[in-house]
């Protein structure tokens, strides 16, 4: 309850999400803030807000959920004799370059093993980690940030990095350069993806403001929209080694920070067969992919 009340910001709503009535959960807060000693919510404005204690309660309650979660997911493995379903959420690079292959090698190792996917950005995708929606997440951050909120309790593995790239045509005026400079492209139009925050602020520190013609989450999409010539773009390194089109050429921006690509999970999750064995399969194409590309794709610690 304590988890479902800090997630919606009221007991009405709690109990609407668990099925209970108000009052019943009303009384369950009570009898919980009796047993500690101290109050582990407080009202602020119209809604409800945890204190330090129900903070910390609440990472406990994080803790034991997923040992529960692995339990279930080791029973169901040991059921299915070593298989077992895996849920995976990836942001779109990830999907495109790792998780394939990764099945690939499933089909052939582990049959018994299946994958299920689904596609968020890191912040969704952390949410639905902790939850225990998904049992392993393929997350990004920038390598100048610190360690995201909400991970320092849980397990992450370091896969990859790789750089932030200008993508234009083949006969570019800059396509020969080895790296360029934002300030180069500021009478440039851009195809750029929805989530551009870092993009517009880089531009700003750089004296101009970008004219974006295009807003398109999708590669292959922005690719196609760049070779017919409407504006260049900004994609990471690793969806571009997944599928480049031939009359595209991309080359690093200078002075942007690596982009770090790491596996997410929950501890007591990577003891569960099934998830071990997919997290295995995870880094090994990490590992080939490093190998094959170029030399900013190392992980950094």
């Amino acid at each position: 309850m304590l988890a479902e009340v800090s997630r919606t910001g009221s007991y009405t709503a709690a109990a609407a999400s668990l099925g209970y009535t108000q009052p019943a959960v009303s009384y369950q807060m009570r009898r919980l803030q009796q047993s500690l000693g101290a109050p582990v919510v407080v009202r602020v404005g119209r809604g409800l807000q945890l204190t330090e204690l129900g903070e910390v309660l609440l990472q406990h309650a994080d803790n034991v959920f997923s040992v529960i979660r692995a339990v279930e997911q080791d029973m169901s493995s040991a059921v299915a004799r070593g298989g077992g379903l895996v849920r995976v959420v990836a942001f779109q690079s990830g999907l495109i370059r790792l998780l394939p292959p990764v099945i690939d090698r499933l089909r052939v190792s582990h049959p018994n093993i299946r994958i299920s996917v689904t596609q968020a950005e890191p912040v969704q995708a952390r949410r639905l980690i902790r939850s225990g929606e998904v049992e392993l997440g393929l997350l990004c951050n920038w390598a100048n940030e610190d360690l995201p909120e909400g991970e320092s309790t849980m397990l992450r593995r370091e896969l990859i990095t790789d750089r932030r790239c200008v993508v234009m045509p083949a006969g570019h005026a800059l396509a020969r350069r080895k790296t360029i400079d934002l300030t180069e492209l500021a009478d440039h139009d851009w195809v750029m993806e929805s989530f551009r925050d870092r993009f517009m602020a880089a531009c700003t520190n750089a004296g101009f403001s970008p004219r974006i013609v295009a807003t398109v989450d999708d590669v292959l999409t922005a690719q196609a929209l760049v070779a017919s010539g409407m504006g260049i773009s900004l994609m990471n390194e690793l969806g571009l080694l997944g599928h480049t089109r031939p009359d595209l050429v991309h080359r690093p921006l200078r002075d942007w920070p690596l982009r770090r690509t790491y596996a997410l999970l929950w501890p007591d999750m990577a003891r569960v067969p099934a998830v071990g064995v997919v997290l295995h399969e995870i880094q090994a194409v990490a590992r080939a992919v490093r190998k094959n590309a170029p030399a900013a794709t190392e992980p950094q610690p």
